[in-house]
């Protein structure tokens, strides 16, 4: 029996990805850190679409988290052919106007700790079977973007990262995807202490379920890269052919604190 193992499985697109894959069949393995919402999910989920769903406690800050994810794993006799790398956090405001230790965790969620758990993925999992890998990524990747420089620069990270991997596993039968959303209607926002910015980008906020059924179609199709929504394809396409200087003038006013 395989199982899909998701990230950041609570709230936001990681949990709209949990009931995506449920309803597909597949069996999954959900990671957070709230053990409450783990268990209501789990339980939601296993009762309305009879998968089988079981849920780890942990946060993805912890340096050594991939390994006791993985040997619960194989402690348990789990058999993952897919991961869903979708743990992420941001900061907003003037870089040094922050505290050191919020840059730092961020850029430790949303590049050490996928790396980490990719690299255990690959490892861990039976190489002769096929296997799926999406990593959450962000439209953030495809620019610089002052006020969130940090977020930005390590989702470009993983955009480049995903893409390298994807070269190295080619020949193999290893699916790597990198999903990068624009604005999505998730708990995002307040912890990111971005509630203003929200407002102004809500008429194209786009629903948590459809970025993971875009996500997912696009793993499952094999897709290098998936931009969920036309608003956020013709961003993208903007922000890698416009002057870079202009591209990061416009994302300056459009981020900067009030």
């Amino acid at each position: 029996m395989l199982y899909t193992l998701i990230t950041g499985a609570s709230k936001g697109i990681g949990k709209a990805f949990a009931y995506e894959c449920a309803s597909r069949g597949m069996n999954l393995i959900l990671v957070a850190r709230s053990e409450y919402l783990l268990h209501d999910i789990a339980k939601e989920i296993s009762e309305k679409y009879g998968v089988n769903v079981y849920s780890h406690t942990g946060n993805l800050l912890d340096h050594a988290i991939h390994r006791k994810i993985f040997d619960w794993i194989k402690e348990n006799g789990f058999h993952v052919n897919m991961l869903i790398n979708n743990a992420g956090m941001g900061y907003y405001g003037k870089f040094e106007q922050q505290p050191l230790e919020k840059h730092l965790e961020v850029m430790h969620l949303n590049m050490d700790a996928q790396v980490k758990m990719a690299h255990e993925f690959l490892n861990a999992t039976n190489p002769h079977q096929k296997r799926y890998l999406l990593n959450t990524v962000s439209t953030g990747a495809f620019q610089p973007v002052p006020y969130m420089a940090a977020y930005c620069a390590s989702k470009a990270f993983m955009l480049s990262f995903s893409r390298a991997l994807r070269f190295e596993l080619r020949k193999q039968q290893v699916n790597v995807t990198a999903l990068c959303p624009g604005g999505t209607e998730t708990d995002f926002f307040a912890p990111a202490n971005m509630d203003k910015v929200a407002e102004k980008n809500s008429l194209f906020m786009m629903k948590a379920d459809r970025v993971a059924k875009e996500g997912l179609d696009g793993l499952l199709s094999n897709k290098a890269v998936v931009v969920p929504g036309w608003y956020n394809k013709v961003g993208a396409f903007a922000a890698r052919h416009a002057p870079q200087g202009l591209v990061v003038r416009q994302s300056a006013a459009f981020f900067k604190p009030e």
